[in-house]
């Protein structure tokens, strides 16, 4: 038999072993839907696309500068990257498509738009396009692949 203390003990740590589990869990976005930054960027995926289970993933984004943006304020194609079902992660090669989203210099309320493209293997089950910049608070932006 267990005792009260017991199964009470034992729910609290499921609930605080839950509670850590999620805490990490970043909210996915929709396309087109722009989001804010920890630096006051705005960040947006437009489209993503994933023909078939051995394409590369492409992905339509765009990088802009807040207000107040410094002059060391930039567009990182690093930035994103694509996480897979194993937990696995890549950032982009560039892309074919044009334009390219290149590393860029940004001022105040400037934007940058274009294309990254991401290699997939077979096996490979992506899962989200993520941005993640380097940043103290550790602020996610997820879009998922389809």
């Amino acid at each position: 038999m267990v005792s009260t203390r017991s199964a009470d003990w034992r729910a609290a740590a499921l609930a605080a072993g839950c509670g850590i589990l999620l805490c990490g869990v970043a909210a996915a976005q929709g396309l087109g839907q722009k989001q804010t930054t920890t630096s006051g960027h705005l960040v947006t995926v437009y489209a993503i696309s994933w023909p078939t289970p051995i394409s590369n993933v492409s992905a339509d984004v765009e990088v802009c500068a807040g207000p107040n943006a410094s002059a060391y304020d930039f567009a990182f194609p690093s930035f994103f990257q694509l996480h897979f079902a194993d937990g696995g992660a890549i950032g982009s090669y560039g892309s074919a498509k044009k334009p390219a989203l290149e590393r860029t210099a940004l001022k105040p309320k400037q934007c940058v738009r274009g294309w990254l493209d991401f290699a997939i293997t077979t096996g490979q089950k992506p899962t989200v396009i993520r941005y993640h910049e380097m940043s103290a608070d550790k602020k996610v932006i997820e879009w998922p692949v389809k």
